[in-house]
């Protein structure tokens, strides 16, 4: 079954699974998967670009992030953001924010990795390792 357009249910809290929510224009994207692959733990890849988040969702991973508002998820300097906004950064409220992300999700400043009530954006490859239990060797260092 192809997950092309489809909208995501509810984020699980998995304690066992890392959830990694990447587009894959992404730079960080497949050296994300890269190093989730390595990891021990289940994990599962939420591409971006296959699957819809709602609005809900998007408000959900920027609580797990700790994130003052959903505005946080946006990368601002993205093209997308430049033409709707004619090239200004927009004072849009936390709602205005999730929808942008809904219908545009490649306008996420980083990848997220999930795991349980834990999250982290995915600046660099090692951010993942932050969802690793320290005593579990959940992954292998080469």
């Amino acid at each position: 079954m192809s997950t092309k357009n489809k909208d995501m249910g509810v984020l699980s809290q998995n304690e066992d699974l890392i959830k990694l929510y990447v587009h894959p224009d992404n730079r960080m994207a497949k050296q994300s998967i890269a190093v989730a692959e390595a990891s021990k733990a289940i994990k599962k890849v939420i591409n971006l670009s296959e699957v819809k988040l709602t609005e809900t969702q998007w408000g959900d991973l920027a609580d797990l992030l700790n994130l003052d508002s959903p505005q946080d998820l946006i990368n601002f300097d993205h093209d997308i953001i430049k033409e709707k906004f004619d090239h200004k950064k927009p004072e849009i409220y936390d709602n205005e924010a999730m929808k942008l992300l809904t219908h545009n999700q490649e306008i996420l400043k980083h990848g997220i990795a999930v795991r349980g009530k834990k999250a982290v954006f995915i600046t660099n490859v090692n951010d993942i390792m932050k969802l690793q239990e320290p005593d579990t060797n959940d992954i292998t260092i080469p």
